[in-house]
């Protein structure tokens, strides 16, 4: 996997803050204030003016599809039909790597479509026509350009232990360029436990998870407060039907449906 940074916006910084003052931010606040005032309230919104374009290889196509999860963004791949695939690279994943066996077979697989692409090429086939048998496992190359609030978002999934083994390397990758350029945004930025101060992704955490004896579960800090919160939820709600903004049966409606997805959830989870 290579990752090289073609483009990144110049005085992001001060742009940003000048952004930052247009939306109401004092004019009396130096740039460094304004970043740590918008990255700690997640006043996201003026952090989109910075952009990074990265050019990324040696990447299977199966990552390339998750690239395109990550919607906000401009996404430029090589083209299998116009470009010629035979004797192909690929991607081999270091788990399957260790197991002497399981690699054998796995590399068996890909010689065979190679075989295939290039009896297909020989016998007259076009390459858009051809290119079906090719694997997940192909190397691709791609380019992609996303702005920081976006990024933040990227980074906040894909560097999480939970996520593929590929994608988080890549997001290491890209998040080693961003501190470069921007530390004082991303010195804040990690996976969403980090990020938010509270990990959402509860019982599922691995022991793998570096910072799973240091930060609460989601659901440990919102049983704490759930019926509390309930409670002023149907408040809220009552003074909009009071105002006849909303119909009675949709509140009690949606009252309901949440009432029986969190007993649901409880049971499943062990929760009271």
């Amino acid at each position: 996997m290579k990752v090289e940074l073609l483009r990144v916006t110049e005085g992001g910084i001060r742009l940003v803050a000048d952004a930052s003052k247009v939306s109401g931010v004092s004019s009396t606040r130096d740039a460094k204030e304004i970043i740590a005032l918008n990255t700690d309230n997640d006043y996201s919104s003026v952090l989109e003016h910075i952009y990074f374009t990265f050019d990324i290889s040696e990447i299977s196509v199966a990552l390339s599809r998750e690239l395109l999860e990550h919607r906000i963004a401009s996404h430029t791949a090589r083209s299998t039909r116009y470009i010629e695939e035979k004797g192909f690279s690929y991607y081999l994943p270091e788990e399957l790597e260790r197991e002497g066996a399981a690699a054998a077979i796995y590399r068996d697989a890909m010689e065979c479509a190679n075989a295939a692409y290039t009896k297909l090429r020989e016998l007259g086939i076009a390459r858009e026509q051809a290119r079906y048998v090719l694997p997940l496992a192909l190397h691709t190359h791609y380019v992609v350009t996303m702005n920081v609030r976006s990024l933040i978002n990227f980074f906040m999934l894909r560097l999480c232990v939970r996520a593929a083994p590929e994608i988080r390397a890549l997001a290491m990758h890209m998040y080693k360029i961003c501190m470069e350029e921007y530390p004082l945004i991303f010195s804040s930025v990690w996976c969403r436990g980090f990020t938010l101060g509270v990990c959402p992704e509860n019982e599922v955490r691995p022991k793998e998870c570096p910072f799973k004896g240091i930060l609460p579960k989601k659901r440990e800090i919102k049983v704490k407060f759930e019926r509390q919160a309930k409670s002023i939820i149907e408040k809220e709600l009552a003074t909009y039907q009071k105002k006849k903004l909303i119909p009675f049966k949709v509140i009690k409606s949606s009252l309901n449906e949440y009432g029986r997805t969190r007993a649901n959830s409880g049971r499943r989870s062990g929760s009271v």
